[in-house]
């Protein structure tokens, strides 16, 4: 993929994610859930786009769900329209601030590293262990929601690393459950621990790339305050970096819920249902200045307060030893896919 040039201005707040559990060589953790305050989010791949049309069910769409052909479908060659189809820099773990250009839409790599780095030169943390044949915990956590869908993949650390032997080790998921963890929590003097909050996952093995591919829907639906359509058309755009792009972004960020005065979307107001009351929005945050479409006035921008958790099967034929576990994001409202990568050892 190549880049075009973009100017250098204040940024936006686009999709941003990263791996919860097991913790991986950037330090996502249960107890951070969404937060990103050390850029622990910022590697992925941006502007991506899938190469032909879009093969995704239309059951496992999430944003502008009902329309699926002509002009206003904005989102027909996003990411997720074709899971996996997309191609991505660096090894299939990410790149510092998605590429090797900071664009204006939080597109800034992590402390200590140049835009474009691969995450593999992040030090190599002690491994996770998995037992083969086994039924293992992964989760993730979202700062900013595009909407879109996820998948988790293994590849051999004596592999040549890419993003195409992550792509051909998909780990199948097991059952239909997800679930909700909040990380623990004082209340006034007490430390709380609630229990998960089980919700139904949308899976995804049809239209996937490598064909057959396992993917589960991310399962918290943006707010639907507008027709987003109608920022492509109201602010046109040539590039990506423009004026009219960053018009297109900050209109379909407040479409999303940018704005809205606390943590979750207006009832009845979402891409889809929500999988559990309050399970919604675009990110957590309190908004003192109402209609401000570039953030201003808002605070507390630490992302969801919880990961979603799933389960996936160690297959019981894998050959033993060090593996990158991959977590792959592929967002439909925005022109990204999303990356990090665990140290593992299946024994």
């Amino acid at each position: 993929m190549r880049l075009i040039a973009a100017m250098s201005i204040p940024a936006a707040v686009l999709a941003h994610g990263h791996i919860t559990y097991p913790s991986g060589r950037n330090n996502g953790s249960i107890e951070l859930a969404g937060d990103c305050n050390r850029l622990e989010c910022m590697w992925f791949s941006q502007p991506a786009t899938i190469p032909g049309e879009p093969t995704l069910p239309d059951f496992a769409r999430t944003v502008h769900v009902n329309v699926t052909s002509g002009p206003d479908d904005f989102s027909r060659t996003m990411p997720w329209r074709a899971p996996g189809a997309a191609p991505v820099y660096g090894s299939g773990c990410g790149v510092a601030g998605g590429g090797p250009i900071p664009y204006a839409n939080g597109g800034n790599a992590p402390e200590g590293y140049r835009n474009g780095v691969d995450f593999l030169t992040i030090p190599e943390r002690k491994p996770t262990v998995w037992k083969r044949g086994g039924v293992e915990e992964v989760a993730y956590g979202i700062f900013a929601n595009h909407g879109g869908g996820v998948s988790w993949r293994l590849c051999k650390k004596d592999a040549n690393i890419s993003e195409e032997c992550f792509g051909q080790n998909s780990l199948e998921f097991y059952g239909d459950t997800q679930w909700i963890r909040y990380p623990p929590m004082v209340q006034y003097d007490k430390l709380l621990k609630l229990p998960d909050f089980p919700i139904e996952a949308v899976r995804v093995s049809e239209g996937t790339h490598p064909a057959g591919s396992h993917w589960t829907r991310n399962p918290v639906p943006p707010c639907l305050l507008c027709d987003q359509a109608e920022c492509m058309r109201k602010y046109p755009s040539q590039k990506m970096g423009d004026a009219g792009w960053q018009q297109q972004q900050h209109c379909s960020q407040s479409c999303s819920g940018l704005n809205i005065t606390g943590r979750t979307c207006p009832p009845g107001l979402t891409q889809f249902p929500e999988p559990a009351p309050g399970i919604s929005g675009y990110y957590a945050q309190d908004c003192t200045q109402p209609g401000n479409a570039h953030g201003a006035g808002c605070d507390d921008l630490a992302g969801f307060k919880y990961s979603i958790v799933d389960k996936v099967v160690v297959p019981k034929t894998i050959e033993l030893g060090e593996y990158l576990l991959s977590w792959r994001w592929d967002c439909e409202q925005s022109k990204q896919i999303w990356q990090n990568c665990v140290d593992l050892v299946i024994v």
